[in-house]
């Protein structure tokens, strides 16, 4: 199974979103091939702009997909998931827009078309592998293990084709194939966690933050599982003063090498704020 693959300019610094991705999917066969000569695609700082340039950067990563034979686009984060997909959409709707950013990416020669598709590589491994095969795989029993399955705000909404907007059950059904127990009735799993705002406004964005932990620990949650180097990186590292036992945030690709049983090498949990130390 071979994917074109948009990594996003956070993936090689995450924690250990990188090492995880590549281990679970050489256990799985599915091959992620990169995009090469891939750029940033402006995340959702720049597309806010609505400048010509925040419309290029992300087709330029699609035109070069299609001209390196690729159908489809696979990437991990939700921002650059939410920022292919509007590009994707509105230059199908708007024939002159096209037509100026085809123009800009001539220069390269480059032209884009939009005959490719955008996905979230969470979506492909629930709905493109078959469950079977991937519990064949399975070597770590983690039946004892509850996860608070986080979302996020950008990975189903506006569209909500993938997955309900506000209670999607994706990751759930993935959490449950490698053989753990997502938390039920997780109110936060699709609140926003404050994104790049973090940085400039953190007093407004700790509460959003401070919700989403609260939740899944007054639930019983033993760890937060989520698909996005943002969401990741804020819901762990905002963790300290809030009053709160600290979780661990890990990736899906995280968990997934746990049950698949694969090395810390290949898993870098510890390259966590807060250490994942739970007996399952």
């Amino acid at each position: 199974m071979k994917y074109g693959f948009f990594p996003g300019c956070s993936y090689k610094g995450a924690a250990g979103y990188k090492e995880s991705t590549e281990a679970v999917c050489r256990s799985l066969g599915i091959a992620l091939m990169e995009i090469e000569g891939w750029n940033c695609c402006g995340a959702t700082s720049y597309w806010s702009t609505q400048d010509l340039k925040a419309y290029v950067l992300p087709a330029r990563i699609m035109a070069l997909a299609e001209k390196q034979g690729f159908t489809e686009i696979v990437n991990v984060c939700n921002a650059c998931y939410s920022t292919l997909r509007k590009a994707h959409e509105k230059l199908a709707g708007d024939n002159d827009l096209r037509q100026k950013v085809n123009l800009a990416l001539a220069e390269e020669g480059l032209a884009y078309s939009g005959n490719l598709k955008i996905r979230h590589l969470m979506e492909v491994i629930v709905n493109d592998l078959n469950a079977d095969d991937v519990k064949k795989n399975i070597k770590k029993d983690l039946s004892g293990l509850v996860v608070a399955p986080y979302y996020g705000c950008q990975l189903n909404r506006p569209w909500a084709d993938m997955d309900d907007a506000y209670y999607p059950v994706l990751m759930d059904r993935l959490i449950e194939i490698v053989g753990a127990k997502p938390l039920k009735n997780y109110s936060a799993k699709t609140e926003c966690c404050g994104a790049a705002q973090m940085v400039a406004h953190k007093d407004f964005c700790i509460p959003l933050t401070n919700r989403i932990v609260k939740d899944a620990v007054s639930k019983g949650a033993q760890t937060i599982c989520t698909l996005c180097p943002l969401c990741q990186l804020n819901v762990d590292s905002s963790q300290q003063g809030l009053g709160l036992p600290k979780i661990p945030v890990i990736f899906f690709t995280q968990l997934m090498g746990l049950a698949l049983g694969l090395a810390e090498k290949d898993l870098m949990l510890n390259k966590l704020l807060t250490p994942f130390k739970i007996a399952v």
